[in-house]
């Protein structure tokens, strides 16, 4: 009998250490099959992407289905890098195919139609970034050698997008597609390309006083080849633990926020390869994963907890294996997306008893108390809606003035989380406030404590 219980212990600690693992699988492709270089994940229903062809596609189910959402881009054009703030909301980067000019356009509603905010000839859109929906920032090309970076920042929604005054001065560079991470406003990272054939070093740069404030850069060795040395993935999960990945099976990690990098060896069995993407989690898991792909030319994701000490290979579909993931971003660390060649959609997830628990309708309107409270500087809120709802989720401090915007567009039915990250915000009682459907609205407070 007590082998039996030992046994029966073992298989349940087992069962539940694979549980909290967690997959990816394959979700589909949208509908135009064109390579996806960049997604928007606002929650677990919806995402926008950005592909070859003017391929502005949305899904409000989580994948299930996409609509052609491209109505006022301009005719033959790629998309780039994307941003969105809610289902309405939504800001992406767009390319003429013949090269030039560059753009960002800007939705309210959804991708209906989409209007022009900002246009400029000789750069590229590497990435967009809306903190609110007023305030955001654009990483671009320089647009040419000794011409700065277009680093551009709005304070009305992309009404105007102004040039940074301190953007750094570009020597034989230029930027690469999503090579950015943050942390909130003030605290950013950039990826680079050295244009020099056979390169040995590129710059990353990196501010901790806002796109306006100064800009640092740090020379990476690296294996750079014909085309040049690219530091193309980068991700950090606090101000001073990051990692980026080249072109050139590099990778470096960093404990100072940049100032230095140190080269790790990668993961067990792979030698030459690229990085392609990476994402990390600013929730205390420590967890980073990497996209990449080696010379077969087989795609891999990879994950670490200790920047690269030890890695562990999150095994790809078949169609992940062959088509890559180009993007990845996350609802939370147990459920994200990436998009990739051949318009693949890659999920990852819990297993499929998880998610049908949590696709269980809810009967009423709820907004529960934050986990964890008091908190620092991350928490998750959750709420439910019975129905297919508008919600708007939103943050104030002890004052009543607006800090943060969680939420704001449709929703579907269901059971809901956002993180809510206040590394920008001082120690002190919040309250975040939801309405929903016609008269629902409910308040909950909660203590920051840094």
């Amino acid at each position: 009998m007590p082998k039996i219980l030992t046994f029966l212990i073992l298989l349940l600690a087992f069962a539940k250490i694979s549980y909290s693992q967690g997959s990816w699988s394959y979700l589909g492709t949208i509908p135009s099959g064109a390579a996806i270089n960049s997604i928007a994940v606002v929650d677990q229903n919806v995402i926008f992407v950005a592909a070859k062809g003017n391929g502005l596609y949305r899904t409000l189910n989580g994948g299930s289905t996409w609509e052609l959402k491209n109505t006022g881009l301009a005719a033959s054009g790629d998309l780039y890098g994307i941003s969105a703030t809610d289902s309405l909301n939504c800001w992406v980067g767009w390319l003429k195919s013949t090269g030039t000019p560059a753009s960002i356009y800007r939705t309210t509603d959804g991708g209906t139609s989409w209007t022009l905010q900002w246009t400029l000839a000789g750069t590229f859109p590497d990435g967009i970034k809306m903190f609110t929906p007023d305030y955001g920032i654009a990483i671009g090309d320089p647009t040419g050698n000794g011409q700065p970076y277009q680093f551009r920042y709005t304070t009305n929604g992309g009404t105007t997008w102004n040039l940074s005054p301190t953007s750094p001065i570009a020597e034989n560079e230029y930027g690469v597609i999503n090579a950015f991470d943050f942390i909130d406003t003030n605290i950013i990272w950039v990826g680079s390309a050295s244009t020099v054939a056979n390169a040995t070093t590129c710059k990353i740069y990196n501010t901790s006083t806002g796109i306006n404030g100064t800009w640092l850069n740090t020379i990476v060795a690296g294996t750079g080849g014909t085309q040049g040395l690219y530091y193309q993935a980068i991700a950090f999960l606090d101000k001073n633990y990051g990692m980026a990945g080249s072109n050139g099976s590099d990778i470096v990690k960093t404990t100072d926020g940049g100032a230095t990098w140190t080269a790790i060896a990668p993961p067990n069995g792979i030698t030459t390869f690229a990085a392609i993407n990476m994402y990390g989690f600013k929730d205390g898991s420590n967890i980073i994963k990497m996209s990449l792909v080696d010379t077969t030319p087989v795609y891999h994701c990879f994950k670490t907890t200790n920047l690269g000490s030890t890695w562990t290979e999150e095994v790809l579909p078949s169609q992940g294996s062959t088509n890559g993931m180009q993007h990845m971003q996350f609802v939370n660390s147990s459920l994200g997306f990436s998009g990739g060649l051949a318009g693949t959609l890659l999920k990852f997830s819990n297993p499929a008893s998880a998610v049908q628990k949590e696709n269980i309708l809810p009967d009423n309107y709820t907004l529960t108390q934050n986990f964890p409270n008091p908190f620092n500087p991350t928490t998750i809120i959750k709420y439910q809606i019975p129905q297919n709802s508008y919600v708007s989720l939103k943050v104030f401090n002890s004052l009543g003035q607006e800090v943060a915007t969680l939420v704001n567009g449709m929703i579907n039915a269901g059971t809901h989380d956002v993180q809510f990250n206040a590394s920008n915000l001082s120690s002190g009682v919040y309250f975040y406030v939801i309405k929903a459907g016609d008269n629902f609205f409910q308040s909950q407070k909660m203590m920051l404590l840094k």
